[in-house]
């Protein structure tokens, strides 16, 4: 009895750890960004005159304050998406034997998954199945990762970031790089105006006679720091989007993790092998488009462009447009690359044959 309270004392003590280590970003952001719209309202002013250009600034930074808070809680609440989102792709059953499939590490599904995710669903070697989660116990789509810090699945799943204590995935993709990007002009608004302060206050030698707060040089300085560091997430995402690419993608094609870019090549004219485009990859602007929207008030603004919704389209995360063209070229290098494992794996057994015949004589 003694034992089972102190296993429970010990995992409210986790849970309770857990809960602070996720609040702790989301404080800190809403305290230092609210700190700085009080300096940017109360603070500057008694450094500068009120006049038409005062009111114009101090408008935009309120503007960009509202636009950076809401998409970061938009980002949080929203979530990454999961498959266990769409009971569709639930698995119920596994095969009872575990080496029914000569070439499986492990039990089968008994079912098919659903025909709205097998659309230009890439397979596991090419042709030999659709990917689930065993963990999870779910089908995977396209782009879906395991997180392990989640403990599930994940849509179309970019990365974890510690600073939303969250995944980033297909639903709160758009609102964390418009997160990046609000947050950025943000910083470098706020650090333009008072590094100007700053920089007429030591010009004049008005700092022999003013006092400085503190918090103008603070603010200054954490500004372009953050201006500086955000702007090139910002950037990096941004060139993710014009590729439809997401960092988990954009390492694997870099360093080919797992062997993922098999298929993924070609021959020109010289023979020379070279790698095949994206698939996902439909252009600069229509890239923007699946993930921004098609309006320019969606670019804008973090208003959702997905729907929760198995037959949606491509609005999913299960389902996405692909190049046409390369997806021809993949399937056709993976059933290539099949029939040559085919006949490599039948030369092996003969070879192995012959050689036991050998030895019998």
């Amino acid at each position: 009895m003694r034992m089972l309270k102190r296993n429970t004392l010990l995992i409210s003590c986790e849970q309770c750890c857990c809960i602070l280590a996720s609040l702790f970003p989301k404080v800190f952001f809403s305290g230092i960004i609210t700190w700085s719209l009080f300096v940017m309202l109360l603070i500057v002013p008694k450094y500068t005159e009120y006049h038409t250009a005062f009111y114009i600034q101090s408008s935009i930074i309120i503007l960009l304050y509202i636009l950076s808070m809401v998409a970061y809680f938009r980002t949080i609440n929203t979530g990454p998406g999961s498959p266990l989102d769409y009971p569709q792709l639930k698995i119920a059953n596994y095969s009872e034997n575990p080496f029914n499939d000569p070439n499986g590490t492990g039990p089968q599904p008994d079912q098919e998954p659903p025909e709205f995710m097998t659309v230009h669903t890439l397979k596991l070697g090419g042709n030999q199945g659709f990917r689930y989660c065993s963990k999870c116990n779910c089908w995977k789509p396209d782009r879906t990762h395991h997180c392990s810090k989640s403990g599930k699945c994940i849509l179309k799943m970019d990365h974890y970031c510690p600073w939303f204590s969250i995944c980033i995935g297909f639903f709160n993709y758009k609102f964390f790089v418009q997160f990046l990007c609000y947050t950025s002009v943000y910083c470098w608004v706020l650090c333009g105006v008072t590094f100007k302060i700053l920089y007429d206050i030591f010009a004049t030698d008005k700092y022999q006679e003013e006092y400085i707060s503190i918090n103008l040089i603070l603010l200054c300085v954490l500004s372009l720091t953050f201006g500086i560091s955000l702007s090139l997430f910002s950037l990096f995402s941004l060139y993710m989007v014009s590729k439809n690419t997401t960092t988990i993608e954009f390492q694997e094609q870099r360093w080919n993790y797992r062997g993922v870019d098999r298929y993924n090549y070609e021959f020109d004219a010289n023979g020379k092998q070279k790698k095949l485009s994206n698939i996902f990859d439909l252009g600069r602007s229509q890239n923007f488009k699946e993930v921004f929207g098609d309006g320019w008030l969606s670019w804008l603004l973090p208003i959702s462009v997905t729907e929760r919704i198995a037959n949606s389209g491509f609005k999913n995360g299960i389902n996405f447009p692909i190049n046409e063209e390369v997806y021809k070229k993949w399937c056709n290098n993976a059933e290539l690359q099949s029939q040559l494992n085919e006949q490599l794996s039948n030369f092996k057994d003969r070879v192995r044959r012959e050689r036991e015949s050998y030895v019998e004589v």
